[in-house]
């Protein structure tokens, strides 16, 4: 399976550059749904992870190729053609598998569960994605930059949802407890003022390890 999930790997990172070149190509979506449809991808390469990889070594290698073809495209302009032409806020598509990187070395080490470095991936993957396409669409009150009231709420929900679905999955001890509900709603705040405040793509960074760093202290001990 270390083999499969290696191949699998390959082949996912090159059908989302692929499909976020159409997209950009398509002249129909904006640069900012471009970069969030790339990210909230990458992220999905943590189910990959999880049904694949059984020893360190190898499960290294996703991020590691996430962060040189990422980084890649950045420092050589690649990313524009994508319609990303901010330089500055594209270093994120390189922090995330980063992150993605220190979260293989923590569950893989067991220093940390798997289940809380995955909702660290996801909440970043799938909150931040999400938070930021419907923030431009529908967010008219900004909090600080660019971010919005709207995108904020649909982090919080969106982190919610991610962590009671881990819950739920890994059967972790305490949930639907009082105790659980409260860290449920600290994790959800925290994510979304992390992913709010946060300037320069560095979000891609402080979300997910923060998350998972939280996640592990409230939900681990129950």
């Amino acid at each position: 399976m270390n083999m499969i999930g290696l191949v699998l790997s390959l082949v996912f990172v090159g059908v989302i550059i692929v499909i976020g070149f159409l997209l950009s190509k398509s002249g129909r979506y904006t640069p900012e749904f471009v970069r969030k449809f790339i990210h909230i991808g990458v992220s999905n390469w943590w189910f990959i992870l999880i049904a694949s990889f059984d020893t360190l070594g190898l499960a290294l290698v996703g991020p590691i190729l996430f962060i040189i073809m990422n980084g890649t495209a950045v420092a050589t302009g690649f990313a524009n053609r994508l319609g990303i032409s901010d330089r500055r806020r594209n270093l994120g598509l390189v922090y995330f598998p980063i992150s993605l990187l220190v979260f293989v070395l923590l569950g893989y080490t067991d220093t940390v569960p798997l289940w809380a470095c995955g909702m660290g991936a996801l909440t970043m993957g799938y909150g931040d994605g999400f938070a930021a396409i419907l923030g431009k669409r529908f967010g008219k009150r900004k909090i600080m930059g660019d971010k919005s009231i709207v995108g904020t709420v649909v982090m919080f929900v969106v982190t919610v949802l991610v962590v009671t679905g881990f819950s739920i999955g890994y059967s972790l001890p305490g949930t639907w407890s009082f105790g659980w509900w409260i860290s449920l709603f600290v994790i959800g705040v925290v994510a979304s003022l992390l992913e709010a405040y946060t300037p320069h793509g560095l979000d891609n960074l402080t979300v997910p390890i923060g998350t998972t760093l939280l996640a592990f202290f409230l939900l681990g001990v129950l």
